[in-house]
């Protein structure tokens, strides 16, 4: 089987949830990945030639760099990827973001993460949900399989999208390879001082978890706050380090020198982030929603609802209380270790793609 995928989310840099998912399924189903012996002969990742190269890319992958008239994505999936497909004779592309070609000369499969632009179009720009409607409504009417990361996702597309069941397949996103021993390498022997948080996408709420953080802080939580990601966190009297954006490397060291990980996202598809923080022995405090109660069980310090005061409370108990900041972390890493287990099975993330492309390709 040769099997062509739209691999431009791994030259973001660094990478993005979607990028860090595709790189470890890639090291799992391509020629000379962990699960090799999968019937795919030839695996293609296509790229766009106006971004930087990825990082790295497995052995036994052709890299291809497409280049369409005009810089962008729409151009790139709409122009460039069929006209590659046509001349290429593969049997099946994946793209593993929400969009599809609308001109399809193979067979096709999408991955879905979540709906966020259906539930809470105040998320997005009128520009942006519309593009994502639109994407997703045609991936969604057109893919052979239609992939997503959890059960509750999997119902939404079903429902809100109109695809039936039988189309629909979950593949559980994979923790990068190693990264739970690398967050076991950078952890300080001492336990954490500092509390983590994650900005950029609007869910994920990131003045709520600085507001938390202060009124823990004004309750007698010591720890300081370290925030990562592409948004700044609001200004304040106390001293907040913004790291920006970061690498798995850096991600995984923070991660594991952390107190806890505070996460009052409103929704999540599925939540890499604080299943990450999980493996690393980060304390997660989240609540229950989206996938999260799915993915995570009962690992996370749980808080009735993402807001300021049920986030403090939790906080200052987790940085309080050693014995309970300990079985929360334990209880995570036991989670994470659970689910890799899992991923190297038929459940796994790479025994359902590769099912999907099969089916797909009609084989």
């Amino acid at each position: 089987m040769k099997v062509a995928i739209d691999a431009r989310t791994l030259q973001s840099q660094p990478l993005g949830g979607v990028g860090r998912a595709l790189a470890a399924l890639l090291a799992r189903i391509a020629p000379d990945g962990a699960d090799s012996q999968n019937g795919i002969e030839e695996l293609h990742l296509l790229l766009d030639d106006r971004l930087p190269t990825p990082a790295s890319v497995p052995a036994g992958a052709g890299v291809h760099r497409l280049r369409a008239p005009r810089p962008g994505g729409v151009p790139w999936l709409q122009w460039a990827a069929p006209r590659w497909l046509a001349r290429h004779g593969v049997d099946v592309f994946h793209c593993p973001f929400y969009g599809l070609p609308y001109r399809q000369p193979v067979p096709m499969v999408v991955t879905i993460y979540d709906l966020s632009f259906q539930r809470n179009p105040e998320w997005f720009s009128r520009r942006q949900r519309s593009a994502f409607l639109v994407q997703s409504g045609h991936a969604a009417r057109t893919a052979a399989v239609v992939l997503t990361g959890s059960e509750q996702v999997a119902a939404d597309i079903e429902t809100c999208l109109g695809v039936e069941p039988a189309r629909i397949k979950v593949a559980a996103p994979e923790l990068p390879s190693g990264f739970a021993d690398r967050a076991a390498r950078a952890r300080p022997a001492g336990g954490g001082h500092y509390v983590l948080a994650l900005g950029g996408a609007a869910r994920r709420r990131l003045p709520v978890a600085v507001a938390a953080w202060q009124q823990a802080r004004r309750r007698g939580l010591e720890a300081g706050l370290v925030v990562v990601g592409t948004e700044a966190p609001p200004p304040g009297p106390e001293a907040i380090r913004w790291v920006g954006p970061v690498g798995d490397d850096q991600w995984a060291g923070l991660l594991a020198g952390a107190q806890s990980f505070v996460y009052p996202t409103a929704y999540e598809g599925f939540g890499l982030p604080a299943l990450e923080a999980a493996a690393a022995g980060a304390p997660v405090v989240c609540a229950a929603v989206g996938a999260l109660g799915e993915v995570l069980r009962d690992a996370p310090a749980w808080v009735d609802r993402p807001a300021v005061g049920p986030v403090a409370d939790a906080l200052l108990r987790i940085g309080t209380d050693p014995a309970y900041r300990r079985q929360r972390s334990e209880a995570g890493q036991y989670r994470a270790a659970e689910l890799a287990h899992r991923a190297g099975g038929p459940e796994g993330a790479a025994a359902v793609t590769v099912a999907a492309y099969r089916r797909a390709a009609g084989r």
